[in-house]
């Protein structure tokens, strides 16, 4: 059995989807080691793994100057670029303390796919979030450009950049594969539903779909007994919003104005503090509440378009309304409208009168229920942990070989 170093990221949308994988290799007799920062050891010992803390990254994300730079692009830029330099420095100590024969490395930590490839070790990326398989990658567009900023030729210089800080010489894959620029080129499990991604490419050979993994932590506390009775009299929507920033108070104000003295029952879920605008007495307000707990009660999900809630609402067969504000959001709403399961609407304009007519639309329109079910049965016929576990293990075994003619063995397995 392998030793593998799990190199993940603390996020709940980025580690959620790669937790089914990990138990999958775990169950299967694999001794997988997780490494991210030490507040996440509360979510990896639980399920059973041991657990590395990753002390560098934690203390250079504690201590990071944000005023020491003149923008915020130039502040995000710094920060990153001191992440990548934490993050290598703590792989590579543990990877001189320990053996491993392979690691999986969440992409969104790229410090950590740098080290295991200053180290020859064999890795494994994964990927929630690709969407639109034709743009630029993800958090450079939105977080160091706006949507209309420099194309592929700044980002492989952003991303040289990043491998020059800890001593890797230029990124040896072709400028037009920069998309995938962040995940392994080993192999790269492509999770999430395929019929959401819009538009399509042709993928590397390297990068494996392998269907949704919905995955949510056990509960830790009951649910209140009017969950039960949720959706029974009357139709029941739930609302997500994320940080309950300015721009999730505002998409919370127009929920609740548009729901206010309608015959629905709402459920505003947040994962974290702020200020809420006072809601109708019909909306009810939850925090950290598993999301599948509620959906099977509910008729209708309005979102921000996050991808792990528009995947988990998609398997659980609910249509969506979709409300984007940033990052890969405005992708997600796209895959999630061409399926004909959402509704989409401009965050700026989306005030209660067109929140009110959508949800009323999505509720009383049979066709967007009847499409989001067949996608739920469609999605229920994915084994994704298994078959990312069976590339994984083929992956390992061929592992001493070319690195090439390993991913097209993985790929053509399948």
């Amino acid at each position: 059995m392998a030793r593998i170093l799990w190199i993940a990221s603390a996020q709940a949308g980025s580690l959620f989807p790669a937790a089914p994988i990990a138990l999958e290799l775990a169950r299967r007799g694999h001794r997988l080691t997780a490494l991210c920062e030490p507040s996440a050891h509360t979510t990896f010992e639980p399920l059973g793994f041991h657990f590395r803390p990753a002390r560098e990254l934690a203390r250079h994300r504690r201590t990071f100057d944000v005023d020491a730079y003149g923008s915020t692009r130039d502040a995000t830029a710094a920060s990153h670029a001191g992440g990548v330099r934490s993050l290598y420095s703590d792989v590579q100590r543990e990877l001189a303390a320990a053996p491993y024969d392979a690691a999986i490395v969440d992409p969104l930590e790229p410090g950590g796919q740098f080290a295991c490839e200053a180290a020859a070790l064999p890795s494994i990326s994964y990927v929630h979030w690709r969407m639109n398989e034709t743009g630029l990658d993800t958090w450079f567009r939105f977080r160091l450009w706006d949507r209309a900023g420099p194309g592929a030729d700044a980002f492989v210089k952003w991303w040289n950049e990043q491998r020059a800080f800890v001593g890797l010489q230029p990124e040896p894959r072709p400028p037009h594969e920069h998309l995938w620029y962040r995940h392994s080129r080993g192999l790269t499990l492509i999770l999430g539903l395929p019929e959401l991604v819009e538009p399509k490419d042709v993928l590397p050979p390297y990068a494996l779909r392998v269907g949704p993994t919905v995955w949510e932590p056990p509960l830790e506390r009951q649910l209140p007994e009017w969950v039960e009775q949720l959706g029974r009299e009357r139709p029941a929507v739930l609302a997500s919003v994320s940080t309950v920033g300015a721009a999730d108070t505002r998409l919370a104000a127009a929920v609740g104005e548009a729901v206010q003295g309608e015959e629905l029952d709402v459920v505003l879920t947040f994962a974290a503090a702020g200020a809420l605008p006072p809601l109708p007495a019909n909306v009810r307000v939850m925090r950290f509440t598993p999301h599948g707990a509620l959906l099977p009660r509910v008729a209708a999900v309005v979102s921000h378009a996050g991808n792990g809630t528009v995947t988990r609402a998609a398997c659980a067969g609910v249509p969506l309304l979709l409300l984007p504000d940033g990052k890969d959001q405005f992708d997600v709403a796209r895959g999630a409208a061409a399926a004909g399961i959402a509704l989409v609407l401009d965050r700026e304009q989306a005030d209660a009168t067109p929140v009110r007519s959508a949800l009323w639309m999505l509720l009383k329109d049979a066709s967007y229920r009847m499409r989001a079910r067949e996608l739920a049965r469609r999605a229920a016929r994915y084994d994704a942990a298994a078959t990312a576990a069976d590339a994984v293990e083929t992956f390992l075994a061929l592992s001493g070989h070319d690195r090439q003619p390993v991913a097209n063995a993985v790929v053509e397995s399948r």
